[in-house]
């Protein structure tokens, strides 16, 4: 069915459909910092702005169920019995929905002893044919309304996914049924969600084909009481028996479309949005993410009906050049001027426009300076690249202080341009990431909106929808200026803002001493990069696939045919269905049963095609990830790879490393370690690689202060022997290096939260011996078990955990009633002290060691992969720094216990040998 743009729309809302599918399709780990749970709110939310988005419609209402029996219950007592009560997080959200919907000024409708459809159906009677009805939902239960000028709107999969049900989209569906059809359909199949009961025995198949035979549940009776002998005899005493639970299934089934509510349709007219109310509700809600869905709104609303336009990014550079004091430097006079002015300031903010996102390779298309809330300058360098030489001074002068947000990316710009700039003292990115470890969205566009409410312009008003990074270069130069400007003004803005919250939460110092310093050693590392052998790939590349072409026909000698190993469909067949693997203890997805490596993993020893399987996914992963990836991310210029090492991704102050991530090479297989050999130093240059032992154990034994543990460690016996011949009640020389192995795995284990079950699927040992190893484990360190419970006792009473040196991890959900969500921040508050410390202290180590070598070309800090860092040092100044760098790293903070760094050498990072060979 076609809809013009003349046509006037009305959005229906089944609200308590979209709540309950949104807080099943969304992880209920998404909860604000306060620790309420906003599954159910942002799918809701999400769902409301994709059909705004999709639809474009002139009015909307929302619906709920109100709380209580209906007329239905009173008709059949077991209606909806079988139902299980949905947990409080989801009825708690309800209030909050309303909230949303009261923003979006959108009409609410409830009634008593009535369900939400039945409001649907009757806002859809009342309303006249003129208008264009679509219910918004999420089931299936309002497709009988569906008419020529109704349909329904619901979600697919998850909740980005939706379908537009015509009368057209009912029959293919439902084998040629129509809507008005899908009463009686539901009467004879039933509807085991609502516990209908239906006919007892008839499936959807049968229902159906009975209806297209019949047209209609009476019909249906008329055959049965003549004994048509189009009806089955079994169906036929099916039918015959269940006739009173047929038609009471029908009365269940009809939606009521005259509930005793006046629709003022009027008063559901899209009106302008409330800007205020809507971003003020969304930074409550920390629902960031939707800023941009959020940005074009006010141009789908009600479209065919003139609706008044409020987010309109066409008005967005007139709105900023009338409101705020954003100048376009392009002439020599001008840069004169601003110079004086710049050279007068001890603090100011800068923002870097370039044509790539590479800072290697990139051009600068120019500079943005804020030193004044309102005021910024957009310098045009592309034009004026002699105006970097007189800026140098000014950006090179340490005394001077120097914002950003994601500066470092900045720094590496302008040091390509030959600047070496000094003096970095604020990131707001990086201040957003340590208030708000465990959220994603530190954009400047999104800390701007949930800070002032303000909604900045994006990438999409300079260039459209579709764009990239070169196509900057085309922005005209006044648009450019007032983007780059906003972007300057509103970091500097953030940058009083975020000083307070720093310190308010006690932040300040690991921002100042810790994650500020590091980010110019990180540009070093990042713009040094890693010398990589291609040749080496390049040969593993030619033996891989031969290796993986005899894999495949191995794995289809075994099926007994040829499939796309790759599509889970075809190989869920070949397991499952041809080849008749038992699938006991085998999860099952919306597809049917997994084959993900997990299950994969439980079914190693039931046919052998398994184990071909895993090795060919994971032959297959290196292949295409590193060792034929990494050749084509080689920079052409320095023909060296260079990663970028991110601040703000993981929650417990980790180091990540993406484009390439260096950090997830595989260390303990073969052909893992056989892809590090292809980096390599540069002649006259010898890889060193300095790791920190056990360091996360030495941690815990220090935060417990476990006698047992510290003994071991002060006396540097092997932690792993000394719990294995605990846990096996064997003398120290009876321990077994399977009893090690399995020891090591209870170590690690017990430490991150692991319980009997975990402990036992890691190790392939069974639950009671998991369980018995850590019975016997917290006997034997019972200082660990104490620590455990003080740790999960302060996390629960004030929402958080810390690291030594302060860095902090919320876990408002560690108090929440849903035990998986609680399961899992309880794990977080275990491991994150120590976790978190390990993370503070190689980067305080990093930092230091950047002040030992400067710079200087006889040694370059070059990787930080998780516990370890790698250097490329000459050959002749080995045993110069070496000694300095391990003793640094080994006295970064003082512990109960000593540190200890294992240093390996090598001339390529696979093949690494603690002896340094003259």
């Amino acid at each position: 069915m076609s809809m013009t743009k003349k046509e006037q729309k009305l959005i229906i809302i089944d609200g308590n459909a979209i709540i309950h599918r949104s807080f099943h399709a969304l992880p209920p780990t998404m909860t604000t910092k306060t620790g309420q749970v906003v599954n159910a709110v942002y799918g809701f939310t999400l769902f409301l702005i994709k059909a705004i988005s999709d639809i474009k419609p002139d009015y909307i209402a929302l619906t709920l169920d109100k709380k209580g029996a209906t007329f239905r219950h009173l008709e059949y007592k077991e209606y909806k019995a079988g139902r299980v009560k949905a947990p409080d997080e989801l009825y708690e959200q309800i209030p909050l929905v309303k909230e949303i919907a009261k923003a979006f000024d959108i009409p609410i409708y409830d009634l008593s002893g009535f369900e939400a459809d039945d409001l649907i159906g009757t806002i859809s009677h009342q309303v006249n044919s003129g208008i264009k009805k679509i219910i918004m939902t999420g089931d299936m239960d309002t497709l009988q309304l569906i008419d020529e000028n109704t349909q329904v709107y619901t979600m697919s999969r998850g909740i980005t996914d939706s379908v537009l049900y015509g009368s057209q989209e009912v029959e293919s569906r439902y084998g040629g049924l129509k809507p008005s059809q899908m009463i009686d359909y539901k009467a004879l199949r039933g509807d085991p969600s609502d516990n209908i009961p239906g006919v007892k025995g008839i499936g959807e198949k049968t229902a159906s084909d009975l209806l297209n035979t019949f047209k209609n549940l009476d019909q249906v009776y008329k055959a049965v009481d003549q004994n048509d002998n189009r009806i089955k005899p079994r169906i036929l005493e099916l039918l015959k028996e269940h006739k009173k639970e047929a038609y009471l299934s029908q009365k269940l089934a009809t939606i009521d479309i005259n509930a005793p509510i006046k629709f003022d349709l009027e008063k559901s007219r899209c009106q302008k949005l409330n800007k205020t109310k809507i971003t003020a509700l969304f930074s409550d809600l920390e629902f960031k993410s939707l800023i941009t869905r959020l940005t074009n709104l006010d141009n789908y609303l009600g479209t065919s009906s003139e609706a008044p336009n409020l987010f309109t990014s066409l008005d967005k550079f007139a709105r900023n050049t009338k409101e705020f004091k954003y100048q376009l430097i392009d002439s020599d006079s001008d840069f004169k001027s601003f110079l004086t002015l710049l050279s007068k300031q001890t603090v100011f903010t800068i923002d870097t426009e370039t044509d790539s996102l590479d800072p290697l390779n990139s051009n600068l298309l120019g500079i943005s300076f804020s030193f004044r809330e309102g005021e910024a300058y957009y310098l045009n360098t592309k034009e004026n690249n002699k105006w970097l030489k007189e800026l140098a001074p000014i950006l090179e002068d340490q005394k001077i202080k120097k914002c950003g947000h994601n500066i470092k990316f900045d720094l590496r710009v302008l040091n390509n341009q030959g600047l070496n700039i000094k003096g970095i003292w604020f990131d707001t990115m990086i201040a957003s990431y340590l208030l708000n470890p465990e959220n994603r969205q530190h954009n400047l566009d999104a800390i701007t909106f949930s800070e002032f409410g303000f909604e900045k312009i994006n990438h999409r008003d300079l260039i459209g929808e579709k764009f990239t990074a070169a196509d900057f270069a085309q922005v005209p130069l006044q648009k450019m200026a007032i983007y780059s400007c906003e972007d300057a003004d509103f970091t500097n803005r953030l940058v009083t803002v975020s000083e307070k919250k720093l310190k308010a939460a006690k932040l300040s110092k690991l921002f100042e001493e810790i994650e500020v310093p590091l980010i110019p050693v990180l540009a070093q590392m990042e713009n040094t990069g890693i010398l990589l052998d291609k040749d080496i790939l390049s040969k593993m590349s030619k033996e891989l696939r031969r290796e993986i072409v005899e894999l495949e026909k191995n794995i289809y000698k075994l099926a007994g045919e040829k499939f796309n190993i790759k599509s889970t469909k075809q190989l869920k067949e070949i397991l499952y269905e041809k080849l008749e693997i038992a699938t006991k203890g085998i999860k099952k997805t919306k597809t049917g049963l997994s084959t993900a490596a997990e299950q994969l993993e439980k079914l190693k020893e039931a046919h052998p095609i398994i184990p071909l399987l895993q090795n060919y996914r994971e032959l297959t992963k290196l292949l295409s990830t590193y060792i034929e990836a990494l050749p084509e991310l080689v920079d052409p210029k320095t023909k060296r790879l260079h990663t970028s090492f991110n601040q703000t991704i993981t929650a417990t102050g980790r180091l990540s490393s993406t484009e390439p991530n260096l950090q997830n090479i595989p260390t303990k297989t073969a052909l893992g370690k056989k892809i590090r050999t292809a980096f390599k130093s540069e002649p006259g240059y010898i890889l060193a690689s300095l790791d920190y032992s056990q360091i996360e154990l030495r941690l815990v034994a220090h935060l417990s202060s476990d006698k047992r543990m510290l003994e071991a460690f002060s006396q540097n016996e092997d932690i792993h022997v000394i719990t294995a011949a605990a846990i096996n009640e064997v003398d120290l020389n009876e321990v077994t290096p399977k009893m090690r192995s399995e020891a090591k795995a209870v170590n690690f284990g017990v430490i991150y939260g692991q319980g009997p079950h975990g402990l036992s699927q890691g190790t392939g040992i069974s639950y009671q011996k998991a369980q018995e190893f850590i019975t016997k484990y917290f006997v034997t360190y019972s200082g660990i078990k104490k620590y455990i419970a003080t740790n999960l006792e302060f996390a629960k009473k004030h929402g958080y955990v810390e690291t030594i040196l302060g860095r902090r991890r919320n876990l408002p959900e560690i108090n929440s009633t849903i035990i998986m969500i609680q399961k899992s921040a309880e794990r977080m508050a275990i491991n994150m002290p120590f976790q978190g410390t390990a993370a503070d202290m190689i980067k305080l180590a990093m930092i230091k060691i950047s002040e030992l070598i400067d710079s200087q070309d006889d040694i370059r800090m070059i990787l930080q992969v998780h516990d370890e860092l790698i250097f490329e040092i000459k050959d002749s100044l080995v045993e110069k720094y070496i000694p300095q760098i391990k003793t640094i790293m080994e006295n970064i903070i003082k512990l109960k216990i000593p540190i200890v760094v294992d240093v390996k050498y090598g001339y390529s990072w696979g093949e690494m040998e603690k002896n340094l060979k003259k």
